[in-house]
């Protein structure tokens, strides 16, 4: 699990801010659900009067931009992230929405700093199940009346091409039939099946939201298909030793076998959308 979250290894993934942005613009054009699950977990809601907002996991600011004509006109926007390079796409982001905006990427724990009550609106789209222990301090932050939206995965995601990956790396030793994809063990740390448990402890009132969703790809698409692999790889392989050329060639052709044969490539990206209020305040907990 150590190596899983590493700090290093989760930055390298995600470094390349222009390819992170070709990947989520390639979910949306393959995507059999075409509404933007950030502006449907908004409609829910009612921000007008939402002045302190902190978008958690920031990256590229997609979630801060859906907030555009959402909030109060003298909203503030803070991001975190612990990857630098995503500061100037994030700040345009806010610029794009329409609101002021900061922009850290001293990570997660940053928010221990920020004082009780700090802010009305927080928000984090695919990033929770890095940080799940610390949702009793984004309660804690909060003002009484405050919310807290976020989006994640069910344990489904991606399942056709999980089986796939585990399907090479068991034949090459590289996983026995117990062990689970470091994919796999992030979801499972925040999931949309697990979720609702993990958030009760700190919040009076839960609202979920379901969003299903499957990638489809023909087989002339697979490029594009195997782009989206090898962007993530490396949660798939981290720490199975199996990253060298002739595993993932092995693991590419499998890919490609499975596209000629069904003339089509489909992936499983059904998330879930929690909306939280009523935050518990830590020192109620106990």
């Amino acid at each position: 699990m150590a190596e899983v979250l590493d700090k290093k290894k989760i930055r390298k993934v995600f470094r390349d801010v222009q390819k992170h942005l070709a990947i989520a613009q390639l979910i949306r054009r393959f995507s059999t659900n075409k509404e933007d699950i950030r502006k449907t977990a908004l409609n829910h809601v009612d921000l007008s009067n939402r002045h302190n907002v902190l978008e958690l996991g920031c990256a590229f600011g997609a979630f801060t931009e859906a907030l555009k004509d959402r909030l109060s006109s003298d909203a503030t926007i803070t991001g975190i992230d612990i990857i630098p390079e995503y500061k100037p796409f994030f700040l345009d982001a806010c610029r794009r929405a329409g609101y002021s905006g900061t922009f850290s990427s001293s990570g997660i724990d940053q928010i221990r700093k920020h004082s009780d009550n700090s802010f009305d609106l927080v928000i984090c789209s695919y990033a929770l199940y890095f940080f799940p222990d610390m949702i009793p301090e984004i309660a804690r932050i909060l003002k009484k009346d405050g919310i807290f939206i976020t989006i994640t995965h069910s344990r489904e995601d991606m399942r056709e091409m999980v089986g796939i990956v585990k399907k090479i790396l068991k034949q090459n030793n590289f996983l026995d039939h117990t062990q689970q994809l470091p994919i796999e063990i992030i979801f499972d740390q925040f999931s949309a099946e697990k979720g609702r448990t993990l958030l009760q402890p700190s919040f009076g009132k839960i609202q979920t939201i379901d969003f299903k969703n499957t990638l489809v790809f023909q087989s002339h698409e697979m490029d594009h298909f195997l782009d989206y692999f090898q962007f993530k790889k490396s949660f798939f392989l981290m720490g199975t030793e199996a990253h060298n050329k002739n595993i993932i060639h092995q693991l590419l052709s499998e890919l490609q076998d499975t596209a000629m044969k069904k003339n089509f490539v489909t992936m499983c990206k059904d998330d879930r959308i929690f909306i939280c209020s009523r935050p518990i305040k830590p020192e109620e907990i106990l």
